[in-house]
């Protein structure tokens, strides 16, 4: 499926059912399976962190043309699947570029000082756990207290809901995590797929995309990441891959 209206610079995935949110440098984009993106958000502002915790969706980015709001937007939620948005905690002070959520712990990562911030209160007052050099999160869905990341050396992991972390001994090197009710997932800087069933000790390697991976997520055996100018998707826990949308523009 071409991208059609999509805009472009796709920042981030995340599954909904059988369909894909597409966070963009022109708002939210949905697209249910052999349908093109279209637009959900009203505005097109520029979503540059997305998840979603139970019913809500959250979100975190900039303001797109003539929104009335401070160019960071701090963390943004949403009652009604994306059409519309309110600024919940933080605005005018933080930009998530990543945002991983668990029942009522949402953790983001900080684009401007590299800050890893939990919360567990849905959103509503932050944590500054300091500057671990991490560039991806994922939190457990069973056990928020258990995360996982990846840094420039292989993926760690905390017990502690952020504030320590560990290495992953034997871990493949990863660039992108998703956890979803089944299982972990990584995508390797090379394109590589992985999936854990037991919170990141032992991996099994999948099929390989073509492309750098840019955007990942996965729920339940679903798995689709962005690489290159292509979201590939797959219902096997990433052992195969077809092209689900083609002609992204990745950031």
């Amino acid at each position: 499926m071409d991208a059609g209206d999509l805009a472009d610079h796709v920042h981030n995935l995340v599954l909904d059912g059988g369909s894909l949110m597409l966070g963009t440098h022109q708002g939210l984009f949905r697209q249910d399976p052999g349908q093109s993106p279209t637009q959900v958000s009203a505005d097109r502002f520029d979503v540059m962190g997305l998840a979603r915790a139970g019913n809500r969706w959250l979100a975190s980015g900039h303001p797109g043309e003539g929104m009335q709001a401070p160019a960071d937007l701090g963390l943004l939620a949403s009652v009604d699947q994306g059409r519309t948005w309110t600024s919940q905690s933080l605005s005018g002070e933080v930009d998530f570029h990543r945002l991983a959520a668990s029942g009522g712990t949402v953790i983001g990562l900080s684009a401007h000082d590299g800050a890893l911030m939990r919360s567990d209160d849905g959103g509503d007052t932050w944590v500054d756990l300091g500057t671990p050099p991490l560039y991806d999160v994922a939190v457990s869905p069973v056990n928020p207290r258990t995360v996982v990341a990846t840094t420039a050396d292989g993926p760690v992991t905390s017990d502690d809901g952020g504030q320590s972390f560990t290495p992953l001994d034997n871990a493949p090197l990863l660039a992108l995590l998703a956890w979803s009710e089944d299982a972990l997932y990584g995508a390797g800087p090379d394109g590589t797929m992985y999936a854990s069933d037991d919170d990141g000790r032992t991996w099994t390697q999948g099929a390989s995309v073509d492309g750098v991976p840019m955007g990942l997520t996965a729920a339940g055996d679903q798995v689709a990441v962005l690489a290159g100018t292509t979201v590939y998707y797959s219902t096997d826990r990433g052992r195969t891959f077809e092209p689900r949308i083609t002609g992204v523009g990745g950031h």
